[in-house]
């Protein structure tokens, strides 16, 4: 597994502002947890740096506002992460195409796009979907979890960190980093398993409300 973190206070903020009123905002705040890492990852790499990825991200959930009233999710005609990655590729495209600067990039990312197979998509689209599903997870199983023991179980399980090293490094023996190991990882298939859920069947919020 693969720990990428995504915690930019200042877009959140910027997104609930342009998105969010006093009715709704810990819906669309719940929203943004559960997908800002997918939809981050998704433009980043189409080939942008991370300041312009975080405008996608931003651009991406004004248009879910602006797009959800009259949105009906319908699993028969695909999952809703395949609706999130056609609006990031749209917005990314437009942005290569408005910026000069970028004409090399957005050469390049147009024969990408070329060479690109649909399987290899998909497959990209399930990796992010599945890591953004496990940063959620880790998010909301940290709260409940001794700050030592957390940090133990994501040097070890998470960032793959050698038994001895972390034994060493949070004064855990042998049998406590195990026990750790072994409530916290059944503990996160469950959350994660739960947030996965979540995200395929999405209880978007109403902005008109």
């Amino acid at each position: 597994m693969t720990y990428r973190h995504f915690n930019n206070e200042s877009t959140r903020s910027s997104v609930l502002r342009a998105v969010a009123n006093t009715e709704n905002e810990a819906a669309w705040q719940r929203l943004f947890d559960l997908y800002a890492g997918f939809v981050f990852s998704i433009a980043r790499s189409k080939g942008l740096k991370e300041e312009d990825a975080d405008d996608i991200v931003q651009i991406v959930f004004t248009d879910l506002a602006r797009n959800l009233p009259t949105f009906q999710y319908d699993r028969a005609k695909g999952r809703f992460r395949s609706y999130l990655a056609g609006l990031v590729h749209w917005r990314v495209t437009d942005r290569l195409k408005a910026g000069k600067r970028d004409m090399e990039l957005m050469a390049s990312f147009e024969e990408e796009a070329k060479s690109t197979t649909a399987a290899c998509d998909a497959a990209f689209e399930e990796r992010e979907w599945q890591a953004a599903a496990l940063e959620e997870a880790l998010r909301r199983i940290k709260p409940d979890v001794r700050p030592e023991h957390y940090a133990a179980f994501i040097a070890s399980t998470v960032e793959g960190q050698d038994t001895e090293t972390v034994m060493r490094l949070y004064g855990l023996s042998r049998d406590n980093l195990y026990q750790i190991r072994k409530r916290l990882t059944e503990r996160l298939r469950e959350t994660t398993a739960a947030v996965l859920a979540e995200m395929d069947a999405p209880d978007v919020p109403d902005p008109r409300t």
